[in-house]
This record gives structure tokens, sequence and C-alpha cells, in this order.
């Protein structure tokens, strides 16, 4: 059978933003274009500043999506007015229907479900995080995450989760669960031929948020350690975030005597980002051994394992399942400083490893990570819904 697919508040301003959330969602939607006759993305009645009272609408990779104004008090009302609008105008008689949710704050989320039963929508969740896993978050958050954690699956009828430990979370609701893990398009991106012979012109690379800052000190910290031992290879730092948290990152690279050997690059193109990754010497994604990192997954190893380059890990949540040290992935056993620049020493000083592991990680997600191969399996899992 054939379906209506609609992601329904589950991007951030797609796509007029980049994010891993946008990302993430375009490529199960990509995929299910090649088994169902349309796909579409409506986007957080909160809206975007600057655009039209009448927001805006267009195609991208096939995929149709709205995206609202924000320009006014009375923008949020108007803006749930047209989602049910919507909603009621792509809704299908041939076809069944189906909307695919992410988290949204409690209110909206059993609004949407309130839409989609007076529609005729099947739902479906995709499950990134366990929100009551984030740290210092606010009484109010807290609230709103524990009420959507532990409810959510009961006004569902599928829920797509992206790792073995989401997985284990949403067993209590007792709906059909397709573990969705990272996707990538591995034909974005072809593995170059890594062959640097000056050390100086090497480089590791992380992307990420400056709001991730203690991830970001152990990165420099790590690689102060690294640099300690005479190695040349500079650490390119590709990050979004206020003005504020980049000072903060800045302060700690003149703190560990490291300018002129950390760079930081901000709102780096797409293409010059995808450059990045494959003349990097290797390719840098921590993970902290706290409940918050055992859950996720996180989007850019995907990113990263379609260039062809070596990823720094560690064998926390889901790398345990997929990846092995020496082979697909260069891989920490324990979260210090230590551990990561001894890795980031064995890139720098073996680099037939480093491009062979490279190359391996690539095959990997070739194979599992592919959004191609999910296309099909979303497709058949939303039909027996």
């Amino acid at each position: 059978m054939s379906s209506n697919v609609i992601f329904l508040g589950a991007t951030d301003n797609y796509p007029a933003k980049f994010t891993a959330t946008n990302s993430k969602n375009e490529l199960i939607a990509r995929g299910l274009l090649n088994h169902t006759d349309k796909v579409s993305i409506i986007n957080s009645p909160f809206g975007l500043s600057g655009l039209p009272a009448t927001g805006q609408t267009g195609t991208r990779e096939g995929i149709e999506y709205h995206i609202f104004p924000k320009n006014g008090k009375l923008s949020l009302i108007k803006n749930i007015k047209s989602i049910y609008k919507l909603l009621k105008e792509k809704r299908s008689k041939a076809q069944q229907n189906v909307l695919i949710m992410e988290h949204s704050y409690y209110p909206f989320f059993l609004l949407y479900v309130f839409f989609a039963k007076r529609l005729n929508y099947k739902t479906v969740v995709t499950l990134t995080e366990w929100h009551l896993y984030f740290p210092e978050i606010t009484p109010v958050k807290r609230f709103d995450f524990f009420v959507f954690d532990y409810t959510f699956g009961y006004f569902v009828k599928g829920i797509f989760p992206i790792s073995t430990l989401l997985e284990q979370k949403v067993a209590r609701f007792k709906k059909p669960v397709l573990k969705v893990p990272i996707l990538a398009d591995f034909e974005m991106l072809k593995p170059v031929n890594y062959d640097i012979k000056d050390e100086s012109a090497e480089y590791f690379m992380y992307c990420g948020t400056a709001g991730y800052f203690t991830v970001i000190q152990f990165i420099i910290k790590s690689f102060s350690i690294f640099t300690a031992r005479g190695h040349k290879q500079k650490l390119k730092l590709v990050l979004s975030g206020s003005a504020h948290m980049i000072r903060k990152v800045e302060d700690l690279i003149t703190q560990e005597g490291l300018q002129g050997k950390v760079v930081i690059e901000q709102k780096l193109p797409f293409a010059k980002l995808l450059e990045g990754y494959q003349y990097a010497l290797a390719l840098l994604i921590p993970l902290r051994p706290d409940k918050q990192d055992k859950a996720r997954f996180s989007h850019k190893i995907g990113e990263y394992l379609s260039s062809g380059r070596p990823i720094i890990t560690g064998n926390i949540g889901e790398i345990e399942y997929y990846f092995e040290h020496k082979k697909n992935a260069l891989v920490a056993t324990e979260y210090t400083e230590e551990a990561y620049a001894d890795l980031m020493s064995l890139a720098a000083n073996d680099k037939q490893l480093a491009n062979s592991v490279g190359l391996e990680g690539r095959k990997l997600g070739e194979t599992t990570f592919n959004y191609t191969t999910y296309g099909q399996l979303t497709h058949d899992f939303l039909n027996k819904l």
C-alpha cells in the first residue's frame, strides 16, 4: 500500500536551517520517496522571522515543505490553524495517511495527536533522545520531558527509536518499533586519496555546537597532551553557537597555549564542511560515559563515515554494536584525555592504518546506515501499522 506521509513539527524550519534533526528527517523522507507517492514536511508553528505573512512553501529533494512566519503575538495561533488546514488539504482518500513527529512541547504534541485522530492520520514518533537525560534543564522543561518521555507512546501507532537503549525504554508502550539509527547519503561524498606528507598541514576535525562546551574542553585538553608529545598536526573546530560560547572556547585555547594550533571556523558552507571531512587526518566524536550519550546516536557520525576518514570515538552506547577498534574506527575504552590523545597519536604515527580504518568505516556506513536501505524498511513498517 502506498502512503501519504507528513513530517509534522519534527523539523526546525527546514530547509532554512541546517540541524542534525533536519538532516535526519530529510533522509528518512528521501528514503520513503522511493516507495510512496508523496512526502511532505510541515515545520513547527513557532515559525521563522523575516518571512512573508503567507510563510514559505517549496520543494527540496522532491519533498514539499512549509515554513511558517513569526511576525507577531498572534502568529503562533494563526500558524496552528494553518497546520490543521494543510493536514486537511493533504489528506488522501485513496492512501493511508501518516504523521511522523518528534518531541515537541507536550501541549503541542497532544494537539497534533488530536488533529491526527480527527483527520484519520496514523501517528509515529521518531525518538533520538531520552530527554530526561539532558543535564542542567529547568524545572519547567524537566516536567515537560518527564511527561513526554513516559506517556507519548500511548498516543501513537509506532515508534522509531535511534538506539538500543531507547528501544528498551519504549518497550513499556507495547507498540510496533523500528530502530532507525544514524543515516547518511553516501553518494553525497566520495573518499579522496589521503597522502599528505607535511604534518603541519594535517589536522583533526570536530564539528558541533559550542553549547557542548564540556566536550570541546575535553577535545582541546586531549589535543594539548597530543601536541606536548611533539606532534605538528592542528585541530580544526567547526562550531555554531553564541558569541559568548565561542569566546569561552577561545579563552580555553589561550589558557592551554594552543594559539595557532587550534583553529575555530564558523558558518562554513556545507560543501566546504564536507571537504573539511575529506582531508582531515581523523574526525573526532568523543562520547561521554553518561546516560545521555548511551541513549543517543550522533547524526554527525554518519556524515563523518561518508568521508572515508577514520573517526575517533568512545565505546559508549551504539558504538559497541557497530564498530571495532582499528578495523572501522579508532575507539577509546575509557573517557580520559590521555586515551583520546593516544588515538590521535596512533592516527598520526600510522597513516596506513588511519586510511584503512577510514575506508572500512565508510563500507560499514554504506551497508548499515544508508538512507536508501531504510526507505524500504520504514515503508514496510508504516504499511503494517
